[in-house]
């Protein structure tokens, strides 16, 4: 996906990909005596999830994911806020997901990085692609007994702050989701071997797009605009969301995360 005046924003863009940073070339952030402000590539660049146009590169692996359901108010509002972000002045700085993709991750797996940076479990040392991690995950599940899982209920918790990306933290909405959640991020676990240094703390969420560049102190107040503008969205019916039945997935990039095998329901 691309803006039409993205590539205004992210001027320079080969020689950021080179590790260089990108010069902004809007008239509003650029200050007389100090030439041109410059930004840094965030979520975009050689190796990341999007390239310097915010068009999705390949970026390979496998999650535990639930879709957020296209018929509940929490999705109508999450594209309503889509459509608020690209009208807005920062437009060009950040890239949406489509409608098609929206989820709540429940367990984080593995990444292409996790094999170049050989973080593995030993179990799985010796894989040297993803659809081989991803097979294997499919056997060893296959053959589990994880407790099955109750409706996922989830509640807005607000808009994480705009200088990273556009994501909404969502928290359990009652005792049973939160049992239910950390039972399954629990065995999840155990069973792949795989504990991220942010078990304990994970925060649920549901991105709705990612930030491209670094934001410079201009981008402060349309970013506080923005949330609140956003914010106002998700209220009433769309406070809550009860997500569709999670599972594990496999994706090649942002666009798609197709199904490879559902958790157990209760």
């Amino acid at each position: 996906m691309s803006t039409p005046n993205r590539r205004g924003v992210l001027s320079g863009a080969v020689g950021a990909a080179a590790g260089l940073v990108i010069a902004q070339t809007t008239a509003s952030a650029a200050s007389p005596s100090r030439g041109p402000e410059r930004r840094e590539p965030l979520a975009a660049g050689p190796g990341k999830k999007w390239d310097l146009d915010g068009n999705a590169q390949r970026f390979r692996g496998n999650t535990f994911v639930c879709p957020v359901p296209q018929d509940s108010a929490f999705f109508h509002a999450e594209t309503k806020a889509m459509e608020i972000m690209k009208r807005s002045s920062l437009a060009d700085q950040y890239v949406c997901l489509p409608q098609q993709s929206m989820h709540m991750t429940v367990f984080d797996a593995m990444t292409q990085n996790t094999l170049i940076d050989k973080q593995l479990p030993a179990w799985l040392a010796d894989c040297t692609d993803v659809s081989e991690v991803s097979q294997r995950f499919l056997a060893r599940l296959q053959e589990s007994k994880l407790t099955p899982l109750s409706p996922i209920r989830m509640k807005v918790k607000g808009f994480r702050p705009f200088d990273a990306n556009f994501t909404m933290d969502l928290t359990p909405a009652d005792d049973a989701t939160f049992h239910t959640l950390w039972t399954a991020r629990r065995e999840l676990s155990a069973l792949l071997e795989i504990r991220p240094s942010d078990f304990e703390t994970y925060q649920f969420h549901s991105t709705i797009g990612y930030r491209l560049v670094k934001p410079l102190p201009s981008d402060t107040p349309p970013m506080e605009r923005l949330a609140a503008k956003c914010s106002a969205l998700f209220t009433g019916d769309a406070a809550t969301v009860t997500m569709e039945h999670p599972a594990l997935n496999v994706f090649d990039d942002m666009l798609a995360f197709p199904r490879l095998w559902q958790l157990p329901k209760a």
